[in-house]
């Protein structure tokens, strides 16, 4: 049993704190949270041209690169999408190479939100990679 000694909350393992500690170190000194800062501001101008072009799009919101889109069938009324309208937009980015996240099944009737978290290193030509995949999708259904 030697070998389990750390793995307690309580019992002094040292190994995840290491590891947070030095994930910290990776991100300011590879200024991470600056590139989020540019990025999302990026992404985030991207979604909002998004949807200017497409009606199906009820509301742009999040923070750096945590963002998500609000599918709707009515922008006055906010009727959100059925939940298979969602899915479709993203098994249509997933055949495409892009891998986005949507709400599911959190609340009822209400799982129609597209979900994007790029990588805190994300450049701006895999965001408009992300965002023309969408694009794509929303242009094809």
């Amino acid at each position: 049993m030697g070998f389990f000694r750390d793995i307690s909350t309580f019992g002094g393992c040292t190994a995840g704190p290491a590891a947070a500690l030095e994930n910290m170190r990776i991100i300011e000194d590879e200024g991470l949270l600056e590139n989020v800062e540019r990025m999302g501001n990026y992404l985030n101008e991207r979604l909002h041209d998004l949807a200017a072009k497409h009606s199906i799009i009820g509301d742009v919101r999040g923070k750096g690169l945590f963002q998500g889109l609000e599918l709707v069938t009515d922008r006055a009324t906010r009727e959100p999408v059925a939940e298979s309208v969602a899915a479709a937009v993203a098994a249509d980015c997933m055949a495409h190479g892009v891998i986005i996240g949507r709400t599911n099944r959190s609340f009822e009737r209400h799982n129609n939100t597209l979900c994007l978290s790029p990588a805190l290193i994300a450049t701006q030509s895999e965001i408009d990679e992300i965002v023309d995949a969408i694009d794509g999708a929303l242009g094809r259904l």
